[in-house]
């Protein structure tokens, strides 16, 4: 049973996902994506991959706030403390070495959300993309898997996209 409701929340996650990497708008990606983590950390928890569950209820938090931090007064600091939390969050489940891959995921993406604009910020999240990837191969997480996979094409897409508009400005 708690198979089948990792997997329905998994799913539900990956319609947030797709959905935030098809959108042009930053704020709008920052949003839906942020739906997508709180889904996919329910569905990590009920795989018993505590490290991936952790970090994403908080990368939850940490991408919706990523988009309105932009003086730098509170963009620093709280960069530093979502990394810092990252880091802990990643020691206190410790699970081996496969822990690794989300907490380079989750502070790759940190320092892409609050440092990038919106088409340098959607390359960086491909290397978030690689290690989630391997993650969710390794866990067996195969809705986040398939989410993330189709999450990388629809980001090369539209990173494609941003750039044609780009060059006709």
């Amino acid at each position: 049973m708690s198979l089948w409701l990792a997997y329905s929340l998994g799913t539900l996650g990956i319609g947030a996902e797709w959905r935030s990497y098809s959108l042009a708008c930053g704020q709008a990606f920052r949003r839906w994506s942020a739906i997508g983590a709180l889904l996919w950390s329910g569905m990590y928890a009920l795989l018993d991959a505590w490290t991936a569950a952790l970090t994403m209820a908080t990368t939850a938090l940490r991408t919706w706030l990523s988009g309105w931090l932009e003086n730098p007064q509170r963009k620093h600091p709280a960069a530093i403390g979502f990394v810092l939390l990252f880091i802990g969050l990643t020691a206190l489940s410790w699970q081996g070495p496969i822990s690794l891959l989300p907490a380079f995921a989750v502070i790759n993406t940190t320092l892409a959300l609050f440092y990038l604009g919106n088409r340098a910020m959607r390359i960086a999240l491909l290397g978030s993309s690689i290690a989630w990837i391997a993650n969710d191969i390794l866990w067996h997480a195969w809705p986040a898997l398939l989410a993330e996979v189709v999450a990388a094409g629809l980001n090369l897409r539209t990173i494609q996209r941003l750039g044609q508009v780009e060059q006709l400005g």
